[in-house]
């Protein structure tokens, strides 16, 4: 069905709406999705449907491959007699480190797919250098360097590296970090672009027509069509609806509009803030354990 519906919306674009996707993100729904697209050349010889990835999505591939190697080694023993997770070694915080820095060097990367690739390493053997060893070949070396090695080189001071880990658990983390330094896979976030703003607005439209209720197509449309316009042009755009349908809103519809406005970006600015960020967190920290200890309890009985 998702198949379909995609292939449809593609093959209709440009005889209804003149235009031709040519870049689409990879979530469609269904894998196949694409696959269909391309199969079917919905464009001809105009042009090629290129598939783009979410940066938020493929950051998280990190996180999910080094907890996928955590699971798959378990408490296996690594050549230096130690498992591959314990103090100093693959704990979860590191897990969460090495996923926010794989994401960060994307984003400051998008020049092109080398500059990335090469900065990807960067943090494998930054976590591979030691005092008596240190890998910081591929670091830049500029005044303005954020990298604490190099710019302690150049101040003249010793740098001491605290946050390394042993030799064994950063080979043990090199087939993912080759897999996910792929040019091919990079090449796919040279846009710079995430998912966020369509997640957003699916949000608006499902706070209107639920997407597990069934409605008919009048009522679908009436509500994409108002979570549409406040999306992109706030709430005080239903007053404009109102007078084209020849009907001048009131006073206190207009204040209400305007309320409903305020109200939302305040609660935009709240989520932005480094605390509720902390609070968020620790909300899904809790029920992930709360998740853990029912699993747990029912293996019990």
């Amino acid at each position: 069905m998702k198949v379909a519906v995609a292939l449809s919306i593609f093959q209709r674009s440009e005889s209804l709406y003149n235009v031709l996707c040519k870049k689409i993100f990879r979530k469609l729904g269904d894998p196949k999705a694409f696959t269909s697209i391309v199969e079917n050349n919905v464009y001809g010889d105009q042009c090629y449907v290129e598939k783009l990835d979410c940066i938020g999505h493929v950051m998280k591939r990190m996180g999910t491959r080094l907890r996928h190697l955590k699971t798959k080694i378990g408490g296996q023993k690594l050549s230096d007699g130690k498992p591959l997770c314990g103090k100093n070694r693959l704990t979860e915080a590191e897990i969460d480190r090495l996923q926010a820095y794989y994401g960060l060097f994307i984003r400051r990367n998008l020049s092109s797919a080398k500059n990335m690739q090469q900065a990807i390493w960067v943090i494998f053997l930054h976590k591979l250098s030691t005092d008596e060893k240190p890998q910081h070949g591929f670091c830049p070396s500029d005044t303005d360097t954020w990298y604490k090695f190099k710019k302690a080189e150049l101040l003249g001071e010793t740098y001491h590296h605290k946050n390394s880990l042993p030799v064994d658990v950063a080979e043990a983390m090199r087939s993912v970090f080759r897999y996910l330094a792929n040019p091919e896979l990079l090449k796919k976030c040279l846009h710079g672009g995430t998912q966020n703003p369509n997640e957003s607005v699916n949000n608006v439209i499902w706070s209107r027509v639920p997407k597990k209720t069934f409605v008919q197509i009048e009522v679908l449309s009436l509500g994409t069509y108002d979570a549409t316009s406040s999306f992109n042009m706030r709430n005080v755009s239903k007053l404009e609806i109102l007078r084209k349908l020849c009907i001048e809103p009131g006073d206190y519809t207009v204040q209400a509009m305007e309320r409903f406005d305020k109200q939302r970006l305040l609660r935009a600015k709240y989520s932005c803030l480094q605390k509720t960020k902390e609070i968020s967190k620790e909300k899904k920290d809790l029920k992930g354990r709360e998740k853990m200890m029912r699993c747990i309890k029912m293996l019990i009985i």
